[in-house]
Formats: C-alpha cells, sequence, structure tokens
C-alpha cells in the first residue's frame, strides 16, 4: 500500500520517461527478436548451400574411385574433409542403408533404421508395400538438440556407374577382376535402379549460434543504453518543457489558496504561457474581488458602529424634542417660546442629519427603480448645503428641463453624490466655486462635478483598488476609499466614472445608461 501511495507522486516527467524507455524496449527488442530468427534461418540456408555443394563435390571427386572400387583413396578422402570449415563427419551408404565410408570407422558395415530420416525422406508404404519418390526427398535435416546439420546428397546410377566394365561383363574371370581389384559381388546392380546411395556430410552450426548469441547480447546492451539516454534526454526536456511550468502553477494556486494574489507566474512557452496568463487573470481579478469585499466589510462596520452611535444619540434627543414641544404649548411668554422653538429646530435638524449620515454609511444591496437623477442630485446638494465646511463654497447647478430617467438605486447614487461632494469641500477648505451640471446624450446621462480646489493625487488616482496600499496619511486613505466606493458603485450601474485633476481643480465625470439601454458589464 506505501507503494502505491507513493507512486501517486511521480511526476509527469519521470512517468512519461519510464513510459518512452518501455515502449522504445519493446519496439527495438521485438524487432531484435525477429532479426535474429531471420538472420539464424539465413546462415543455416548458407551453411546448408554450401555443405550440399560440397557434398555433390565429394560425390564427383569420389566417383571414379568408388567405381574402381580403390578405397583407400575414397576414405583418405573422406578423412581428410573432416575438421574443416565445421564439418564433423562424412559417411557413405548404399541404398539399402548400409554404411559403407564413414569418417568415423566404428560406423562402417552398419545399418541405419528404416525409420531415420534419410529413408523416411523418400520411403513410404503404400498398399503394403515400400515405394519411393525422390522428390519427397530433403537435401538437409537439423538437430537442434546438438546444433548439427546433416546434408544428404543422392548418387545417382548413371550410366558411366552401370555400364562400367564391372557391371556390363558379370562373367569376367576371378584373375581380372583381381587385376582391377574389383568384387562384382559387392556392386551388382544394372541399369533399373535409381539410387545407388548417399553421401551424408554432417556440419556444426555451432559458431553460428555463438555468433548469433553475441549478436543477441550486443543488441540487448545497445537498447538498454537507448532506451536509458531517450528517457534520460526525455526527462529533463519534459521537467523544464512541462514540469517547472506545472511546478509555478501549482505553487500559484498554493499561494492563491493561502490569500497571497500579488505574485505573477510567469509564463512559459506554447500552452503554458496561454495558462499562465489566464491564471494571473484570474488571480487579478479574484484581488478585485477580495478589495471589493473588503471594502464592504468597513462600509457595514461603518453602518453598524453608525447605527449604535445614532440609537445612542437619539434617544436622549427624543426626550429633548418631546419636552421641547411640550414646553412650547405650555408658555405664555413669547421671548420664551422664541428661544423654545430654536432649541426645538437645532434637535430636528440635528435628527435630520444624522438620519443623512446613516443613508451615508449603508450599502446595502442595491434595489433598482426609475428614478429621476435630477431629484436624487438636489437631495444630497441640500444635506451637504447646511454643513460648516460648505459656508464658503459656492455650489451651482445646471439641470436641463428635460431628462430621460435612469434605472438605478437611489441611496446609493445618492451616496455617491454625498462622497464627491465632500471630497469637493475637502479640496476647497479655504472657500472656492462648485459647478453640477447635468447632460443626456447617445442614451447616456452624464453628471460633471467641477470645482476650484487642489487637485487630487497622481498616486491615489493609481492606487483607487489597491486595498494593500497604506503608505498616505488619513486624509489619504479617506480619498481613496470614498472615490473607491463611488467606482464600484457606478461599475454597478453599468456606468462609468472619469477623474481628471488638475492643480486649479478637479473634474469628475460620471456617465450612467438611460433606461432600457443597460448593457452587461
Amino acid at each position: 500500500m506505501k507503494l502505491i501511495e507513493r507512486l501517486k507522486y511521480i511526476t509527469i516527467s519521470t512517468r512519461i520517461s519510464i513510459l518512452l524507455g518501455v515502449i522504445i524496449l519493446l519496439a527495438m527488442g521485438t524487432f531484435s527478436v525477429f532479426s535474429l530468427i531471420e538472420q539464424k534461418q539465413d546462415s543455416i540456408n548458407a551453411i546448408s548451400n554450401n555443405s550440399e555443394q560440397l557434398s555433390q563435390t565429394i560425390e564427383k571427386i569420389l566417383r571414379l574411385s568408388m567405381l574402381n572400387n580403390r578405397r583407400e583413396e575414397v576414405s583418405a578422402a573422406i578423412n581428410n574433409i573432416v575438421g574443416k570449415e565445421g564439418i564433423i563427419s562424412v559417411r557413405i551408404l548404399n541404398h539399402k542403408g548400409s554404411i559403407k565410408f564413414s569418417s568415423r570407422p566404428s560406423e562402417i558395415n552398419t545399418h541405419i533404421s528404416q525409420t531415420n530420416q534419410l529413408c523416411t525422406n523418400c520411403h513410404y508404404q503404400k498398399n503394403n508395400k515400400l515405394v519411393y519418390n525422390l522428390k519427397n526427398f530433403e537435401s538437409y535435416r537439423i538437430n537442434n538438440e546438438n546444433n548439427f546439420i546433416y546434408n544428404c546428397v543422392p548418387i545417382k546410377n548413371e550410366p558411366s556407374c552401370y555400364n562400367h566394365v564391372c557391371h556390363s561383363v558379370p562373367d569376367i574371370s576371378t584373375n581380372q577382376i583381381a587385376d582391377r581389384n574389383l568384387k562384382t559381388a559387392s556392386f551388382s546392380h544394372d541399369s533399373t535402379q535409381t539410387v545407388l546411395g548417399f553421401i551424408e556430410v554432417e556440419v556444426s552450426i555451432q559458431r553460428v549460434i555463438s555468433n548469433l548469441i553475441k549478436t543477441r547480447n550486443k543488441l540487448i546492451a545497445l537498447i538498454i543504453i537507448l532506451a536509458i539516454i531517450a528517457s534520460t534526454i526525455t526527462y529533463f526536456s519534459m521537467r523544464y518543457l512541462v514540469g517547472k511550468p506545472v511546478k509555478n502553477l501549482v505553487n500559484g494556486t498554493m499561494r492563491v489558496a493561502q490569500g497571497d494574489f500579488k505574485n505573477e507566474i510567469t509564463p512559459g512557452k506554447a500552452e503554458f504561457r496561454l495558462l499562465a496568463e489566464s491564471f494571473n487573470r484570474m488571480q487579478t481579478q479574484l484581488l478585485n474581488t477580495q478589495s471589493q469585499l473588503i471594502e464592504s466589510e468597513k462600509l457595514a462596520f461603518v453602518g453598524k458602529l453608525s447605527d449604535e452611535i445614532a440609537s445612542q444619540i437619539n434617544n436622549p434627543l427624543t426626550g429633548v424634542i418631546i419636552f421641547s414641544e411640550a414646553l412650547l404649548k405650555s408658555s405664555n411668554l413669547p421671548e420664551d417660546k422664541n428661544d423654545i422653538n430654536l432649541i426645538l429646530q437645532q434637535a430636528l435638524k440635528i435628527r435630520e442629519n444624522i438620519k443623512n449620515i446613516l443613508s451615508l454609511t449603508r450599502y446595502n444591496k442595491p434595489v433598482f427603480r426609475v428614478i429621476k437623477i435630477e431629484k436624487v442630485l438636489l437631495r444630497a446638494v441640500s444635506v451637504v448645503e447646511k454643513f460648516s465646511s460648505f459656508r464658503n463654497i459656492k455650489i451651482i447647478t445646471g439641470i436641463p428641463k428635460v431628462l430621460p430617467d435612469i434605472s438605478a438605486d437611489a441611496g446609493l447614487l445618492e451616496q455617491v453624490f454625498l462622497n464627491l461632494l465632500v471630497l469637493s469641500s475637502n479640496s476647497m477648505s479655504s472657500g472656492g466655486l462648485l459647478n453640477i451640471s447635468l447632460s443626456s446624450y447617445n442614451n447616456t446621462v452624464e453628471i460633471n462635478f467641477t470645482d476650484t480646489g487642489k487637485g487630487i493625487s497622481q498616486d491615489i488616482l493609481q492606487q483607487i483598488d489597491n486595498t494593500e496600499d497604506k503608505r498616505g496619511s488619513d486624509d489619504y486613505e479617506e480619498t481613496r476609499i470614498n472615490l473607491t466606493v463611488c467606482k464600484d458603485i457606478i461599475e454597478m450601474h453599468k456606468g462609468k466614472i472619469n477623474i481628471l485633476s488638475k492643480d486649479t481643480g478637479n473634474s469628475i465625470i460620471i456617465e450612467l445608461p438611460v433606461m432600457g439601454n443597460e448593457q452587461e458589464s
């Protein structure tokens, strides 16, 4: 089980290298086996052909000696041939299977069995009679056990043989036969006889087998070396081309799983480049989503804190309003009524301001309805005009008589307008001019905030979506967060926000689609 568990962690490079090595071993091994078998057969055929030619040569050379019954010459020739070119033995048999000459003296005048392959090559039983057909004769046979080839050539009864004097004059005198060293009893045959006997040459193929074994061993070693070299090259190539990019992706996913979205993966080559670029885009999107979640959590916390503070203020404030109204009704003095009425109006104003502040901090799920954008804008302006920071700021609004309706969340858009108004007041701490204009064109409503205050820092504009940027002051962080919230809300409404900042002032342009022309972002 432990081995199986370890195999699961083998790298792709190792798996492919091992697979390639196995394929090479199987392919080249199979090819080598068939090549060796064919080579062995070709070698045996070559040896057989050579031994057959040798047998035919022996038969021609010894024919005259056998005709004249010069047995010593035949025996000497046979003994001289043995030992050359792998020849083990040579023997001559008559057609009855009797061995007349042999390089092994112990075999002379012995008979071979009728079941011997030499006999059954052409003799067979038919209708209880022994017949023969020379066409069935096989010139050689192989003894695989001892690695021998037995090549056999028939000695045919030619005219030069049966017309020889020893056969054509059977009543020749004994003295004449003695002079010719002939014995008619041993060579008596006529012209009807087809085969007189056979010359059999036994040749060793041990040297061929040994060479084939050496060749096989060399091929095995070569195949193994080639498989190792190919597997090694494949391993390092795959490790560089595949393993390294895959490892980078794995490390990247582990970093993302731990919440680190900053480090991008270095693009590789070919498909891995596309994969790395897709992963980096996904990482950027996750980072943006995380930033939005962090901002949402901040806004949710601020809203919850504001609710708590508002409840702590509203409770005693409600008592002040109730008692002020009671005193106003019971008092008969004009001067007292004026003072009490002033207290009541200021308390009501405080409660209205708290309500407006709470609407600014809440960041709930948007509820889209058909609204008049100019009404939302004027309501936001009426809220901030009461703040002391706007006493020295002149607000000019340019609103056309007719504007198309839009589908939006009025509360969220009011929050955007309030944030931008507060940003303008912060940039004009010594007073100035704020011009707000509305217009419509190409199925789009445009809201333009232009002030004469100091410009917004380029660092802030570049770091709007960077929640990890902590290098600025409190004002720096407040401005960045306000712009980030505005940007997210406008994009939620399928709109755009453009910020143009100079030393002489800022221009913030918001574009929102009119009713029925919203496009998926």
